[in-house]
């Protein structure tokens, strides 16, 4: 009686036996350059080093690997070799060269990460079979790298949208540079803008504040909408993001005249109630959870007149993109309290 009923099943259009199948939860999909099977791989993105651009594509890629708890990637981009590893799940991870559970691992022949966040986010697999399905997910990174011929520190962004299907056939035409996307199930590779919070270190007056990892949304607005004694010239970039029940907003503020693509600025101020002047600019964390909220800011007294952290600021046509990383502090630190925090990520915005 059983076997009919499985056999009727699968005999409708949608067929029950797909369904079964669906339920596969243990996957290993791998493509590789030297088999061929790259052409049921499309993928789009770019990788910025220190505001140099270079789109990359399906051709890049060597070897991909996805299974139901690691993505590898290794792809060649401008005749360097780049080696990735993150945990399939949709989240922000530390960028480290440990291969930790929950870190993710991006380096190269040439560069090695001296710090900074990667993310992997809308993660979507289907496993028909432990070695047949489909799935996109798109894949970032931002941080600080060190050449090995060097010893000043690189900034590098990386953002890459993937999309595969192992009954797909001629995938690496279709994949194309960064501006393609065919077939992408809603993947936006390099046309998406991803914006990422790191607060490491923090304290905060209230214990359900806590430090943690997010990615969100960005939008520029005036400066006076932020501070009063700003102006409405002033340039603030805000972030928002949520993570462990808690909500970030960071904001990044300085004049319009160093809104320039490959500008570097201190996060240097002369004070709380002081405008923005060109020589840097001033950052911010708010964090709220619930029905409380804590704020941090580099132009508070600890941080008058010091350099607080760095903003770069990559491009500005099509979109504002850059990284930053500041220390930040609450009002009266050290000496009446202990609210601090390190803030860093990465911001693109339309």
């Amino acid at each position: 009686m059983v076997r009919t009923i499985f056999f009727l099943i699968c005999l409708f259009p949608l067929t029950g036996c797909e369904f079964f199948n669906a339920e596969v939860k243990e996957y290993l999909f791998q493509f590789n350059s030297a088999d061929g099977s790259l052409d049921k791989v499309i993928a789009n993105g770019y990788l910025l080093i220190d505001g140099v651009k270079t789109d990359i594509s399906t051709s890049n890629i060597q070897e991909l690997s996805v299974s139901e708890e690691f993505i590898f990637l290794t792809a060649v981009i401008g005749g360097d070799t780049y080696y990735l590893r993150v945990p399939s799940q949709s989240k922000s991870f530390d960028l480290v060269e440990d291969y930790l559970p929950d870190a993710m691992t991006f380096l190269s022949n040439l560069y090695t990460p001296t710090g900074g966040i990667g993310s992997l986010s809308n993660y979507s697999v289907k496993a028909v079979d432990t070695y047949e399905g489909s799935g996109s997910f798109d894949l970032t990174a931002v941080g600080d790298f060190m050449a090995n011929n060097s010893t000043q520190p690189k900034a590098i962004v990386f953002e890459f949208g993937i999309d595969f299907d192992t009954k797909r056939t001629g995938g690496l035409a279709g994949g194309g540079g960064s501006g393609n996307g065919s077939g992408s199930s809603g993947n936006s590779g390099s046309t998406s803008c991803v914006n990422l919070i790191e607060a490491k270190n923090l304290v905060s007056y209230w214990p359900q504040i806590t430090s943690g990892n997010a990615t969100g949304t960005g939008k520029r607005v005036a400066g006076n909408s932020i501070f009063a004694d700003y102006k409405t010239s002033d340039v603030a970039l805000v972030l928002e993001g949520s993570a462990g029940g808690t909500r970030y907003v960071v904001q990044l503020m300085f004049t319009a005249s160093n809104l320039t693509a490959n500008k570097t600025l201190e996060f240097r101020n002369a004070g709380t109630g002081t405008g923005l002047t060109n020589i840097g600019a001033v950052g911010r964390l708010i964090a709220f959870n619930g029905t409380v909220n804590d704020d941090w800011r580099t132009n508070r007294d600890f941080g008058k007149n010091k350099n607080m952290g760095t903003l770069r600021i990559l491009t500005v046509i099509p979109k504002i993109t850059g990284t930053y990383s500041f220390q930040a502090s609450g009002d009266g630190y050290p000496s009446s309290n202990n609210q601090f925090v390190n803030v860093s990520g990465t911001f693109c915005i339309d």
